[in-house]
């Protein structure tokens, strides 16, 4: 299968290739879930086949829902990220550890995933700005060249439970972590990390 990824060949393309792939398994699925799905499992197609394989098996009914996605398929790392802040944005600090307990048992590095809690915070301290500018989701689906405005969308949702100042902090925390990580020879990544996962839920 080509690693070839579809952010130039248009979105309708890539959803006429999700609905063939499932129609192919006898499944139907529509364009919100299929938003979800390219969410969850990214849009390269050796990641995708698969994904749509899997989840196209355990599907009962024949028209696949978010939730046979979430019962088995497996998410990207910025699906797990993403995940991770969100919980974090609503102060619900043992749904953000369990994530990254999960990400810290497949031995994904510490230093990977404080670089993806990074460029999360970056993506909704811009989300919380355009909040504040009266921007939509298309602004942001320009600024971060999104293909779909369902991220968008994910994230602005995720920007009305923090403010400015929670963004500016917490994008400040996460660079001091990246440069210590990066820097001193025996720190203890994993727990730098959880206690940083920690002080962010407490806001």
């Amino acid at each position: 299968v080509q690693t070839v990824e579809f952010t130039q060949q248009g979105q309708q393309k890539l959803y006429r290739w999700v609905r063939k792939r499932f129609a192919a398994a006898g499944k139907d699925i529509d364009d919100v879930v299929t938003d979800h799905l390219l969410f969850t499992c990214g849009s390269l197609m050796e990641g995708l086949v698969p994904e749509i394989a899997k989840i196209a098996a355990y599907a009962k009914g024949a028209k696949i829902t978010r939730a046979d996605i979430d019962a088995v398929a497996e998410p990207v790392l910025d699906a797990r990220i993403f995940d991770m802040t969100n919980h974090i944005s609503a102060g619900k600090y043992d749904r953000a550890a369990a994530v990254l307990g999960d990400l810290l048992r497949m031995q994904t590095e510490p230093i990977v995933i404080l670089g993806a809690i990074g460029k999360e915070l970056r993506r909704l301290y811009t989300a919380r700005m355009a909040i504040d500018a009266g921007k939509d989701r298309f602004w942001l689906m320009e600024l971060w060249q999104m293909r779909s405005d369902y991220p968008a969308k994910l994230l602005l949702q995720a920007a009305r439970n923090v403010d400015h100042e929670w963004c500016k902090r917490s994008l400040t925390a996460c660079q001091v972590l990246d440069r210590r990580m990066k820097s001193e020879k025996n720190i203890d990544r994993e727990g730098e990390l959880t206690k940083f996962v920690l002080e962010l839920a407490q806001k």
